[in-house]
């Protein structure tokens, strides 16, 4: 094989490597895997009295992952097929780090509906990630040093295109719900949506926005608390996407399901774990979407504190990732505060 004809490959093997991404969940657009949530937020608050008022949270959160997973829960490979070659593994690997910064306002007003009192959130994440990705292949034996120089160029090259470090705003999540509680147990039912107004280029290989289409969920919120200290919590969405704009691709709809079980030890301390359940249900559809379905479980402690006078609290939690399909695999870290303005 000649130069000249390597010289003609790196649009294919960045073709590949956007396929192979798209498999593993890694790619910067929703489609491929960059869901709109705010996977592990909630916590304590699924099971504490909300009264009416005026909440301030100031959330962070930490992403990092350095293995990704294909359909199979492994390390994704494709085949490439190299003119005069022959046809090779292509392995993808990679890392993606995420600082994200999330304000969130929850006011709970005096209003009651059916017997629920009414109550509206507002969460605006500030992303900044970085990805990291490369291609890597094994040749045979027998290929001439030049032409195994072009071949790794060129996958780096491919690998260098599909990296970057992006940081602005993300998409917001907006919900109105009602919120039936009792001295033992709570339930609300709302809706929740995301407009695209986060950062966002179809062209650009990260993006702190998930792209140009709207995201609508139902929304639930369930607990129950015993006597005895212990308690446990679900916060669960299923969302249904537009069609992205710039892509033609219609996400597919997905389950997120945060839950908690915790102990209070005093009028002050809580600890427990926590954990989510990310599941898509149906595949995405239209431009270049592939037959990918996310999947990621994870559970790890958390342990919270609460102001004598109520009007504060501060939680910390990690949570590791686990039966992941079609996404990077990680650890999520979140310290978060919350107060009540009045």
């Amino acid at each position: 094989m000649s130069i000249d004809r390597l010289c003609l490959m790196p649009r294919a093997l960045v073709a590949v490597a956007v396929a192979s991404l798209a498999a593993a969940g890694a790619a910067h657009a929703t489609e491929n895997s960059q869901v709109r949530a705010l996977l592990g937020a909630p916590s304590y608050e699924i099971s504490t009295p909300q009264f009416p008022g005026l909440y301030a949270q100031f959330w962070y959160q930490h992403y990092e992952a350095d293995k990704l997973r294909d359909a199979d829960g492994k390390t994704p490979t494709q085949a490439l097929t190299i003119p005069g070659v022959g046809t090779l593994p292509l392995t993808v690997n990679g890392s993606i780090k995420a600082d994200v910064f999330v304000p969130r306002l929850t006011w709970v007003t005096e209003k009651i509906v059916m017997d629920g009192r009414l109550g509206f959130s507002a969460a605006f994440p500030l992303v900044r990630q970085t990805n990291d990705f490369t291609l890597t292949t094994v040749l045979p034996a027998g290929v001439p040093a030049n032409v195994a120089a072009a071949v790794n160029q060129q996958l780096a090259a491919a690998g260098g295109a599909l990296s970057g470090k992006r940081s602005g705003m993300a998409d917001p999540e907006l919900a109105a719900y009602l919120d039936w509680q009792q001295d033992e147990s709570r339930v609300a039912l709302g809706i929740a949506f995301n407009p695209p107004m986060g950062s966002y280029d179809a062209d650009r290989p990260v993006n702190p926005g998930a792209g140009k289409y709207w995201t609508f969920k139902p929304l639930l919120v369930a607990s129950r608390v015993w006597e005895n200290g212990f308690a446990v919590g679900l916060r669960a969405t299923y969302s249904f996407n537009t069609r992205n704009d710039d892509t033609g691709v219609r996400s597919g709809q997905y389950l997120h399901a945060d839950w908690s079980g915790t102990y209070q030890l005093n009028d002050q301390w809580k600890f427990g774990v926590q954990g989510y359940v990310l599941k898509q249900f149906t595949a995405d559809r239209g431009g270049d979407a592939g037959a990918n379905k996310v999947q990621a479980l994870s559970a790890g402690p958390l342990i919270a504190y609460l102001a004598e006078s109520g009007d504060w609290g501060v939680d910390f939690k990690v949570m590791k990732e686990f039966s992941v399909r079609n996404r990077p695999e990680g650890t999520v870290t979140w310290l978060r505060l919350n107060y009540r303005l009045n």
